[in-house]
């Protein structure tokens, strides 16, 4: 499955030796199996983590879902199990990370599970992969803090609305679809990618947080909505 989602090449998948250890080491892996056949249609890999506090986390280093089942809403459903997993353990955060110009993930992050963002990570895992999926660009991220029993969070698990946004102080716009942008146009795609790189980083320097995202359309770019955070 991680060839199929991610296209990666041996050298970047991790081995089962990887699962084994986390499995035995406070991390947890969750599957969604196929009634008919039990055949693996979607996968979440979570691992033990702490801040700079010390304080336990969980660091959500994977979700996988089967192309065929793709947009069909099994990637949420792994990820509410997820926290299901780690209240049930009394952990209240989760952390992950995703490409900023990916408007498909910003949508599920921020809107569909309540994720926040405060930082971004310039060329996270190095400017080199095996991934169709990550050629041609630095591996730029956003790191997601996912505040599991926090009231937006619970709203959204308890009744599956969108969570309610303020004005926002500012926005950051992106491709609605950087795949088609990457395949018309590379060096298009490579100015987005700076741009949007020093606004987040403008933007989070000053104060300001992530919390909202308005999807767009072929015609219209997708937006990250910043408030501040002394309100």
């Amino acid at each position: 499955m991680q060839r199929e989602v991610w296209q990666f090449a041996d050298l970047d998948i991790t081995p089962l030796r990887s699962f084994v250890i986390t499995k035995n080491s406070g991390g947890f892996t969750l599957g969604a199996f196929s009634v008919a056949d039990e055949k693996l249609l979607g996968f979440s890999h979570a691992l033990a983590a702490f801040d700079e506090q010390n304080q336990p986390y969980y660091y959500s280093h994977m979700l996988a879902v089967d192309p065929v089942f793709q947009n069909s809403g099994l990637g949420l459903k792994l990820k509410f199990a997820q926290r299901d997993y780690a209240l049930q353990r009394d952990i209240g955060l989760m952390v992950w990370t995703f490409d900023p110009l990916q408007s498909r993930n910003a949508h599920l992050n921020i809107n569909k599970l309540g994720g926040v963002i405060r930082k971004y990570q310039v060329d996270y895992y190095g400017n080199y992969s095996s991934s169709t999926l990550h050629r041609g660009l630095d591996t730029d991220r956003l790191l997601v803090e996912w505040w599991l029993d926090s009231e937006r969070v619970k709203s959204i698990a308890e009744s599956n609305l969108r969570p309610e946004v303020s004005s926002p102080v500012t926005r950051v716009a992106i491709p609605f679809d950087l795949e088609k942008l990457k395949t018309r146009n590379m060096e298009a795609a490579h100015t987005w990618q700076l741009q949007v790189r020093q606004s987040f980083q403008t933007h989070l320097k000053n104060d300001l947080f992530c919390a909202g995202f308005e999807r767009g359309t072929d015609e219209k770019p997708s937006q990250y909505l910043f408030f501040s955070s002394s309100k």
